[in-house]
Order: C-alpha cells, then structure tokens, then sequence
C-alpha cells in the first residue's frame, strides 16, 4: 500500500476530505486495537510495523514469558468499541473470576477455593492469544485501509516532521519515510519513546523500580482441578502466586496452564530440589499442580524484573504520540493489556473529533489519556512486594471493597476515579487496629 510522503493538514485547501497516514510502530495488542479504531473511524491509511514474525504463525507461547492476561472492564469497553467481543468469544477463555487458595495452616480447615466472582464480560489468554484475534480482525474487516508489516524494523529519524526509518532482516539502510502522525506502541523498552527523549526538549521521563521479580512455573498435574475460567491465586506470602490458563494447541478448549510467581526480588535456585522446598513453603499446592519435570525447569529459568514503571512528561511529542508501555509502563496488576486497548480507543476517539487539527486532537489525548495513566500508576505501585504486609493489605482491602486492583477491573469506573476510591479505602483501613500497624503506600 502506497503511503504519501505529504505531511500536513487534516483537509486540504478546499476543504475535501484526505486519508491520513498514520504509522503505528509494535504490532502487540495497543498497536493493532489502535489499527482497528482507526479504521473502523475512517479517513486513515494505516500502517503497522512490527519486527516480531506474523502473529499467526507465531509460537503459541512462550514458556518464560506466557502469563495469563484478563480482558476485562477498560478492555472490554475497548473491545466493544472496535467490534470484538465475538471473535474474543470463540478465540479466547471466558472469564468468571479468583479463586484463592486457604493458607496453609488453614488448608485442613477450608474445603476448596475462596470464590472472588467477576460478574462482567471478560476473557483471558496469553498476549500471543490476544494479539491473534486481533490479527484475524483487522485481516477480515479492515484490509483495505491497514497494511500490517511484519519482519519490519521502524525506528523515529524525526518527531516533528515524522519519519521513520523502515528496515527488513538484512536491510541495514532501510527506507526513511514520512507520515501525517507516528504512535509508539512498541512496549516498555520503547524505542519511539527513546528517540523523543533524545530529540525533544522539554520532554522526559521519570523511572521508577519495586524491584518486583516473576518466574514462569508450568502446572500439569491434577488439572481436572482447575476451571480455566478462573485465575487462581495459590500463594501470598512469602511470594505472591497467580495461576491461570491460556489457549493450548487446540485453541479455548485445549488450555494450558501457568502460574507466575511474584518475588519482592531477584531470585536464583541452585538445583531443582532447592526450588522444590521453596514451593512447598509458598504453598503444597503449587507441588501438588506442577510435576518434578516442570519444578525442575522453573528452577533453571531467570528471574525477569516485572516492576519497572516509568512517567513521561507527555505522552505527545510533536507529531508523535506514545500508547500503551511506550508510553505509560506500570508493574503488571492485570491492567497493561486493558489500559493500552482502551487507550487506543481514547486516541482513535481524539483524532476523529478533532479532525482539522492533529494538535488539537493530540493535545486532547495527552491531557484525557495522561491523567488515567498516572492514576493506573499509582494504583500498580501499591502492589510492592518488598513491603512484608503488602498482600495482606491486598486482601483486606478486597474483603472491605477497596482493593485498587478490584477498582481497576470496573467497567464504570474511570483509572482516576478508581485511584480516588482507593484512597478513601486506605484512610478507612488505617483506622482499624491492624491498618494501624501497616506503613502507608508509595504515591
């Protein structure tokens, strides 16, 4: 698909109606929610660039890294949006909710799992999973107006005019082109990100580390157990442990089945024993789910650093805009997949309305999107591990109602709104006698 080189107004001199060209580097879920807004809208000649392989031939998963994701309330609004929810419905897990394994000392004494039903729409699945119906959707609705590239390195020569750099495997030249508008949807280590900060004055970014660590644990023993409509988490101290499934090889009904587990640090294993007394400590259960073979790989695999979060000064530089982690990374608390799908609809909505000026859209985005975004933040940096009570002030939290992660599945909540009914949670927590005793949060 031709793109012009043009950059300039939403209409031309006559006031006739123009496609604008607009680049989306990352093809992962923000980037291709934001390709299916923006064609859905109309009047956009849409290009994604992804170095990654195309989605549908893909691994299915990826063992270190094949956490179980939820779509739920901003990714539901999201999915609806872009006309979705159907294909999500035959491609993805349905979701109904947590269980929560008792303590260990209360094992005996508690039958089965503490329910936490979610009684919304929602589905779960790994990102590869996500991505592919998104794929699939883009493909058989929106070919017309949305050329995905992948195998495609784009990297940002200039935010104010834009242009990319586009390069194949073994190109090192590579293309320079130019468009109306770039979106970097390229994850937490976004490239787009890092060329603004060192092209645009004024712009920059703030980092942040909990210092939280995951390790991926595969579970396949007593799997007729578990619904694989449910998350579930199986530990909170002294490490936090959500297992969940996502699609097998034979799709929805085919599940396989992950539990991430949560340090407040890095963590090494010296052997698969060592790693096996670990989980009985965390909990019988993860034994009890996992075979010797699957603690023996868990015990080989690297700890990975899951709580990075960073601030930009703007989500908007020039003509560049930044969507998803490129733009607004946070610790993972089950929101990164709906806060970027939703935030792709934010943006898609922005530039519709302002359709004859891109600054004036842009500048919508930034301040709409930018407050939700710090309030999702804030709602993620209350998840730190390295603080001893933080999982119970978690389940106290869910037990009086204002857990920051519940808050932030509502559909009819705002991140902000949600953020400030947190808040009042906390104040009403702290006084009570163990609310008394437990430091208070980072802001």
């Amino acid at each position: 698909m031709h793109l012009d080189d043009r950059i300039g107004p939403w209409r031309n001199p006559r006031g006739q109606d123009v496609a604008i060209s607009v680049a989306i580097v990352g093809g992962g879920p923000a980037g291709l929610t934001l390709a299916a807004a923006l064609a859905q809208q109309g009047g956009f000649e849409i290009a994604v660039f992804e170095r990654a392989d195309d989605h549908s031939s893909a691994e299915t998963y990826n063992p270190d890294r094949s956490y179980t994701i939820d779509i739920t309330g901003h990714g539901l609004r999201a999915a609806r949006f872009i006309g979705i929810t159907d294909r999500f419905d035959a491609g993805l897990i349905h979701f109904k909710g947590l269980r929560i394994a008792p303590h260990p000392w209360l094992r005996r004494l508690a039958a089965g799992f503490a329910e936490e039903p979610y009684h919304g729409k929602g589905w779960t699945g790994s990102r590869g999973d996500i991505c592919r119906c998104l794929q699939a959707h883009l493909r058989e609705r929106h070919a017309d107006s949305v050329a995905l590239h992948f195998g495609a390195e784009a990297v940002l020569v200039d935010a104010s005019q834009p242009q990319l750099r586009i390069a194949s495997p073994g190109d090192v030249a590579g293309e320079v082109r130019r468009f109306d508008l770039v979106v970097g949807c390229d994850g937490g280590g976004s490239g787009v990100r890092r060329s603004i900060a060192e092209q645009a004055s004024g712009f920059s970014v703030e980092g942040a580390d909990l210092g939280n660590h995951s390790l991926m644990l595969h579970l396949d023993k007593h799997l007729d157990e578990l619904d694989p409509q449910y998350l579930y988490v199986l530990a909170v101290h002294p490490v936090t442990a959500v297992a969940g499934a996502i699609n097998g090889p034979g799709g929805p009904a085919d599940p396989r089945w992950f539990c991430q587990i949560g340090f407040s640090g890095t963590m090494r294993f010296d052997s698969a024993a060592d790693a096996g007394r670990f989980l009985d400590r965390a909990h019988p259960l993860l034994r009890h789910f996992a075979s010797d073979t699957k603690v023996e790989e868990f015990s080989q695999r690297q700890c990975l650093p899951t709580g990075k979060t960073k601030r930009c000064s703007s989500l908007v530089a020039g003509r560049v805009a930044l969507l998803g982690d490129a733009g607004a990374p946070v610790p993972p608390v089950g929101q990164g997949v709906n806060a970027a799908m939703e935030g792709a609809t934010v943006l898609a909505k922005c530039l519709h309305e302002h359709r004859d000026s891109l600054d004036a859209a842009l500048a919508a985005y930034a301040a709409t999107w930018g407050r939700e975004t710090d309030a999702l933040r804030r709602i993620a940096m209350t998840v730190d591990l390295s603080q001893p009570m933080t999982p119970f002030r978690i389940l106290m939290a869910s037990f009086l109602g204002y857990s920051g992660l519940r808050l932030a599945k509502r559909e009819d909540l705002s991140y902000a709104e949600a953020w400030e009914t947190f808040r009042r949670g906390e104040d009403r927590i702290r006084c009570t006698p163990l609310g008394l005793m437990l430091p208070r949060q980072r802001d």
